[in-house]
């Protein structure tokens, strides 16, 4: 005959609350206690009896160890859920069910096999929540008879449990509560996937916005109440504005000021280059170049720093004395200055226009030419041509920073850089390196003084190269490059290159 183990609750009094806050009674056992007993309305016995163990339940507390018999637990009034936890030892089985009152067995079975690790929680539920669980049986698996388990921590209620509700919410501060103690709670921000979340929970790192959760309990033996989450509304506020920062109190703030350091309140910008005229320190770059004499130079990105000749030659007129001294300034913006400056790009890009044939300036005969440089410190050079309608180059000629030149002191490596510097031009120019001098009238190139000559790479377009001691010039086309072999800097005796001065 097989065993089996049943396990019966009766509701022997009153046990009401509203449905939306009851709670689950919970037997817990007690060291000591007999196999029979009364507690909380329900009846729980076993066929020959046994005495609860004080230690070493599931949470560590007290357990009731069934040896023998038939253990049973049975309902007089229906419940929609019992929960439990057991232990089973190896070569066991037992398979738990329930029954509706007066009717066949509906709840969803659950098997668990010995040995356990440890303490195994048992779940039986009506699927709608309905109070239909009269007994809660246990039968021994297919080739196992079950004489002993251990139970703990019978839980049972007439409502489905756990139910979740919100208890409060701060800005995006969200705090949970549930029917039964020790739940562990799952979320989901605005529809998204479901993932563990500690009570309270903060959710930050959201857009600015509204924003909707939804959460569910999950009490100790893994019932979830995901079927009916609770759901919270809440609004997460914009961070608050960057304070003002307006340095030189002209009631302009920095970030739109175009003369942060320096009162202005009219924001007067003569020549449209961004930058207000109390804080030009050249002339307007508002005017066409005039040939042989001066350039207009623009800050394309970065920082560019210009040197102005210590004598503005041409009737150059408009300096300040300060910045005719020979020292590097700021450019900011857009600025005409003479030719024979010296530009200093190795933090940024600057863009030149230049003429490009001898009429004045205001001949609407006059045409421009322009480039793009960076990554070098250079000096701009033109020269009028006798033909006022003949083209007229733009030399810039490659300087050293300073220093650099050592580079080259005893056996450098080869293809040590000294100095570079990097091109896109529209227009008639021509870069002066230490070796090789690169025209170019529409091209994209680099080129590069080494200690070991000079290279020139071309990315678009030609770039034709004079050589000392080669008649016909040298053609270099896209895609290729050309090193002009030589003895540079302080590989050659006794000679030095221009050197730029900080």
């Amino acid at each position: 005959m097989s065993r089996v183990v049943v396990l019966v609750v009766a509701l022997l009094g009153v046990f009401a609350a509203p449905a939306a806050a009851q709670s689950p009674y919970v037997i817990k056992f007690k060291g000591g206690q007999s196999g029979f007993f009364e507690e909380g309305g329900a009846s729980v016995s076993s066929e020959c009896g046994g005495t609860g163990v004080a230690a070493g339940g599931w949470d560590g507390g007290a357990f009731m160890p069934v040896k023998c018999g038939y253990p049973y637990i049975q309902f007089q009034a229906p419940q929609a859920i019992v929960e439990f936890f057991v232990r089973l030892p190896a070569g066991n089985a037992v398979t738990f069910g329930a029954c509706p009152m007066e009717s066949a067995c509906a709840i969803p079975e659950q098997t668990i096999k010995g040995p356990t690790t440890g303490w195994v929680p048992v779940v039986l539920a009506d699927f709608d929540g309905k109070p239909t669980i009269s007994t809660v049986y246990g039968n021994p698996a297919t080739g196992s008879e079950v004489y002993e388990l251990d139970i703990d921590d019978i839980a049972f209620s007439t409502v489905r449990q756990p139910d979740t509700s919100i208890a409060s919410v701060s800005g995006s501060t969200v705090t949970f509560a549930s029917t039964v103690e020790n739940a562990s709670y799952m979320c989901a921000i605005d529809k998204g996937e479901f993932a563990p979340c500690k009570n309270p929970s903060s959710f930050a790192g959201l857009a600015p916005g509204a924003h909707s959760l939804a959460v569910f309990a999950v009490d100790v033996y893994g019932a979830a109440d995901n079927r009916s989450p609770a759901r919270a509304d809440f609004v997460v506020d914009a961070p608050p504005p960057p304070p003002v920062i307006d340095r030189d109190g002209d009631g302009v703030p920095d970030a739109t000021d175009n003369c942060p350091d320096v009162a202005n309140s009219d924001q007067a910008d003569g020549d449209a280059d961004g930058v207000g005229n109390v804080c030009d320190v050249l002339p307007p770059g508002n005017v066409p170049p005039k040939p042989g004499e001066t350039s207009v130079v623009q800050v394309v990105a970065g920082e560019v720093f210009v040197k102005l000749p210590t004598r503005t030659a041409l009737g150059f007129s408009g300096l300040r004395a300060p910045f005719q001294t020979g020292t590097f300034i700021p450019l900011k913006g857009s600025a005409e200055i003479p030719l024979g400056s010296e530009v200093d790009t190795r933090k940024g890009t600057v863009k030149i226009e230049s003429a490009a044939n001898s009429f004045a300036a205001n001949d609407r005969r006059a045409k421009q030419q322009s480039a793009q440089m960076k990554a070098a410190i250079f000096r701009i050079k033109q020269q009028r041509a006798k033909a006022k309608a003949a083209a007229i180059a733009t030399d810039v000629a490659l300087l050293t920073p300073p220093g650099a030149e050592s580079r080259c002191v005893g056996n450098p490596a080869k293809g040590t850089v000294v100095r570079s510097i990097s091109m896109v031009v529209k227009g008639y120019y021509r870069a002066l390196g230490a070796a090789s001098v690169g025209t170019a009238r529409s091209a994209t190139f680099n080129t590069t003084d080494r200690c070991d000559g000079t290279l020139t790479e071309v990315g678009r377009g030609t770039v034709s190269l004079a050589v000392k001691g080669r008649k016909q010039p040298v053609k270099v086309k896209a895609g290729r490059a050309y090193l002009v072999k030589a003895k540079l800097f302080a590989a050659r005796k006794g000679k030095r290159s221009p050197t730029a001065v900080r």
